[in-house]
């Protein structure tokens, strides 16, 4: 029977706060299938990044730590594994391309070295035909004089490039892209979507895509995962959530979304903030902003239902 590339199952994330544990990931549930694109949307504050970076234990030292849950891929539970451990996985066999591309590459190190550092890493001979092959796939023209470059002297677009040719350049199972269009100009998003469209195709391989962005969701993802207060509120293949969201928070999303690519008038907003996790409450995260609300929404934090093949965590549905 297939199984999924990776499967996470219930994690929880904490980070310390003046030496108190704070729970900020209170449920993250996500399977990605081999050759599968898979968007983790949802406003800033939701839980997007700490829960995708979690999969790599990419917290800070002594700053978060996974509480339980199952991070399943390759007969092994991520989750338990020792740094030592783990160097062989992140950057190996599930890479992860920063949403900003100056902060996540060296300005200290020419663009060669930084290639060859990392295949160093990972017991990876550098060759320099193969590392230019990578930066011409991602679109890098001229890459051998590129690679005597400092990342200061190159575009944010052509940055956001080499991090991802830094992040195929080991042929991995699972690449994790975290907002990779909002750092770059608007003209170059659909660039480099089809980039990653294109690298998933020509190695089967499954990504991760993190956005708040509806649009980038329906033009390259195949299933969506929505996330709110620490928590997945709903999960389903893109066209079933776009056309028929079960969600409430999904359908404000979509709302919100709509009303800003049609040129309202006026546009759609939706009131109010996600809590913070000092504001996590045993209830349903989105109930202070939703408009279906009950007093029985408050009593305990909603259990994920299944319905028609698609999940929702909501009382109402």
């Amino acid at each position: 029977m297939k199984k999924p590339l990776i499967k996470v199952k219930d994690l929880k994330v904490s980070f310390y706060n003046n030496n108190k544990a704070v729970e900020v990931i209170r449920g993250f549930d996500i399977d990605v299938w081999e050759g599968e694109i898979v968007g983790i949307l949802g406003e800033s504050g939701s839980g997007k990044t700490v829960s995708s970076t979690s999969i790599l234990h990419m917290m800070e030292k002594n700053e978060g730590i996974i509480t339980s849950g199952e991070i399943l891929y390759n007969k092994k539970d991520l989750a338990t594994l020792s740094e030592k451990q783990m160097n062989t996985i992140r950057g190996r066999k599930i890479a992860y391309v920063f949403q900003n591309p100056a902060q996540a590459l060296s300005p200290y190190k020419k663009i060669g070295r930084q290639f060859k550092n990392l295949l160093k890493n990972h017991n990876l001979k550098y060759s320099s035909a193969a590392v230019q092959s990578a930066l011409e796939e991602v679109g890098i023209k001229d890459a051998e004089t590129v690679l005597n470059m400092y990342p200061f002297q190159l575009s944010g677009g052509q940055n956001q490039r080499i991090m991802i040719a830094l992040s195929i350049i080991t042929k991995p199972d699972l690449l994790i892209a975290d907002e990779p269009t909002s750092s770059i100009d608007t003209s170059l998003i659909k660039k480099v979507l089809d980039l990653f469209r294109d690298i998933n195709k020509k190695y089967n391989m499954s990504m991760i895509i993190i956005t708040h962005d509806f649009n980038v969701a329906k033009y390259i993802c195949n299933r969506l995962v929505i996330m709110y207060g620490g928590l997945v509120v709903e999960t389903g293949d893109i066209n079933s959530i776009l056309n028929n969201p079960l969600h409430p928070y999904t359908e404000e999303l979509i709302k919100c979304a709509y009303s800003l690519d049609n040129y309202k008038d006026s546009l759609y907003s939706l009131e109010g903030a996600p809590p913070t996790p000092y504001e996590f409450k045993d209830e349903c995260p989105f109930y202070s902003r939703c408009k279906i609300r009950e007093d029985e929404c408050r009593q305990a934090i909603p259990y994920m239902k299944e319905i028609e093949g698609r999940q929702v965590r909501c009382l109402k549905r």
